[in-house]
């Protein structure tokens, strides 16, 4: 356990919010497709069990692979000496309502977490996977009591109970999937996880595809530190997000615009429309965009946006948007800091002009 670091300079008119200080003893569901889509939701959902499947496992278990690793699978894993990294899925949320008993909160973080014990990284050995149900990990309730993925700190991770109590609400880390990854594991034998039938019929992006998850979900940790995979980027990103949030504004997050007009919201909606990150021409990523009003708002922050150069730079960007018939917003950091809900008021002011 690292010591947790909170997420800092929070704007007092935040904890205002409903559920912002602290969650009460609820169930907890977070609307991945709601917010994100179905393909990625799904593409999480496939991470279980031991990760990635490999064609020789299939074969040698007639083509039924479970969550559980057959004995077939184990005695092969012994015998080629491989060992294992357990990595849980965490969600950080926002904007949590009570629904039916429920509370339903939107992702604002996706995280890889590596299991770790007293500081290092754990790495377990077949006979260890062998006797764990992975299938039943997935179904014991579990969150770190305390994830900022912000800085890659994390605090107590809890396994069958909950305690949401003195902590800020998008400072839990919900685990929502937990998988073991093989290391090493054949490249040229990891195969695609069963996905809708409407998308993926393209050669290139379904290799596009195929490498990104290799890249993020399979490369092993060196450090006991998450891997950021969706959401937002710094905390100014969230405390507007959380203030667009509260006067029923819901943008599309890290959105890609391309030279063409073409808009995606992240890398699992550019494949669920079948098209490919190679052939994209991208002008920028807004950190959020309305795509009925083609609205594109950037939360610029002084260190990176305040030189010469990256005026200059914002500048252009903005001219090759508005080409292409979108409007920028540009909203510094000290401003959000100061006063979130006064700059979401701002955008909704904005919306409410446009055509």
């Amino acid at each position: 356990m690292v010591e947790i670091k909170n997420i800092e300079n929070r704007p007092k008119e935040l904890f205002e919010l409903p559920y912002y200080q602290e969650l009460p003893e609820l169930p907890v569901r977070i609307d991945i497709a709601g917010s994100i889509g179905k393909f990625l939701e799904s593409d999480l959902f496939d991470l279980d069990g031991v990760q990635p499947l490999e064609s020789r496992h299939m074969k040698a278990n007639d083509r039924l692979l479970h969550v559980n690793p057959s004995e077939k699978s184990i005695e092969m894993y012994k015998k080629e000496g491989v060992n294992f990294q357990l990595v849980f899925v965490v969600i950080n949320a926002y904007g949590f309502e009570e629904v039916d008993g429920i509370l339903v909160g939107k992702p604002y973080n996706i995280s890889l977490q590596p299991a770790s014990k007293r500081g290092e990284l754990s790495v377990t050995s077949p006979e260890w996977i062998e006797k764990i149900d992975l299938e039943e990990q997935n179904q014991v309730p579990k969150i770190y009591r305390g994830f900022n993925p912000f800085t890659g700190a994390y605090g107590l991770h809890m396994m069958g109970h909950t305690d949401y109590t003195g902590i800020e609400s998008d400072m839990i880390g919900f685990v929502v999937g937990t998988y073991a990854l093989a290391m090493p594991f054949k490249h040229n034998e990891v195969l695609c996880p069963p996905v809708p039938e409407s998308v993926l019929h393209n050669k290139q992006v379904r290799q596009d595809y195929e490498k990104y998850r290799k890249n993020w979900y399979f490369k092993p940790f060196k450090k006991v530190k998450p891997k950021r995979i969706w959401g937002c980027d710094s905390p100014i990103e969230l405390f507007l997000l959380q203030a667009m949030d509260s006067i029923n504004l819901y943008p599309e997050l890290q959105t890609i615009i391309c030279e063409d007009g073409f808009t995606v919201p992240g890398f699992h909606k550019l494949w669920e429309n079948d098209k490919s990150r190679r052939r994209l021409k991208t002008i920028t990523d807004a950190d959020y965009y309305f795509p009925t009003k083609k609205l594109a708002v950037f939360c610029d922050s002084i260190a990176f946006h305040s030189s010469p150069e990256a005026i200059v730079k914002d500048k252009k960007i903005d001219e090759k948007l508005s080409k292409i018939g979108i409007t920028s917003m540009r909203l510094c950091g000290r401003d959000i800091a100061e006063s979130p809900i006064a700059c979401a008021k701002r955008i909704s002011e904005k919306l409410s002009k446009m055509a």
